[in-house]
């Protein structure tokens, strides 16, 4: 047997009346899109020393590294060499295979060697 609108137990009495709005829609992925993102982690000064040892070392001997960092809510990851420190701008200089990419200090979460 079919079964129609009347139904008991059936979710077809309101199947007419799923729709949505173009403007809901639009709220519910930037409601869906807010949720997903992180709120930035902060370094303390012993990590900050610990990933200067760590980039000391590696600039020195030309390691590649993976260099993790926080963008409006969301990780990415860069990978190459540090080839330069800019102090005064504060920013590192990353050499990648297709150009030289600039990482700001205050977006860095992370510096690790890339294997």
């Amino acid at each position: 047997m079919k079964g129609n609108k009347l139904t008991p137990g059936s979710n077809m009495r309101w199947e007419s009346s799923r729709m949505i709005l173009p403007e809901h829609r639009e709220q519910w992925l930037k409601h869906q899109e807010k949720q997903e993102r992180v709120k930035k982690p902060e370094l303390d000064p012993q990590r900050w020393e610990e990933l200067e040892w760590l980039l000391g070392d590696a600039m020195r001997r030309h390691h590649l590294l993976r260099f993790t960092y926080w963008k409006e809510g969301f990780f990415y990851e860069i990978i190459g060499t540090c080839h330069y420190i800019n102090h005064e701008q504060q920013q590192f200089h990353l050499q990648k295979k297709d150009g030289v990419q600039y990482l700001h200090f205050k977006d860095l979460v992370n510096i690790e060697l890339h294997s």
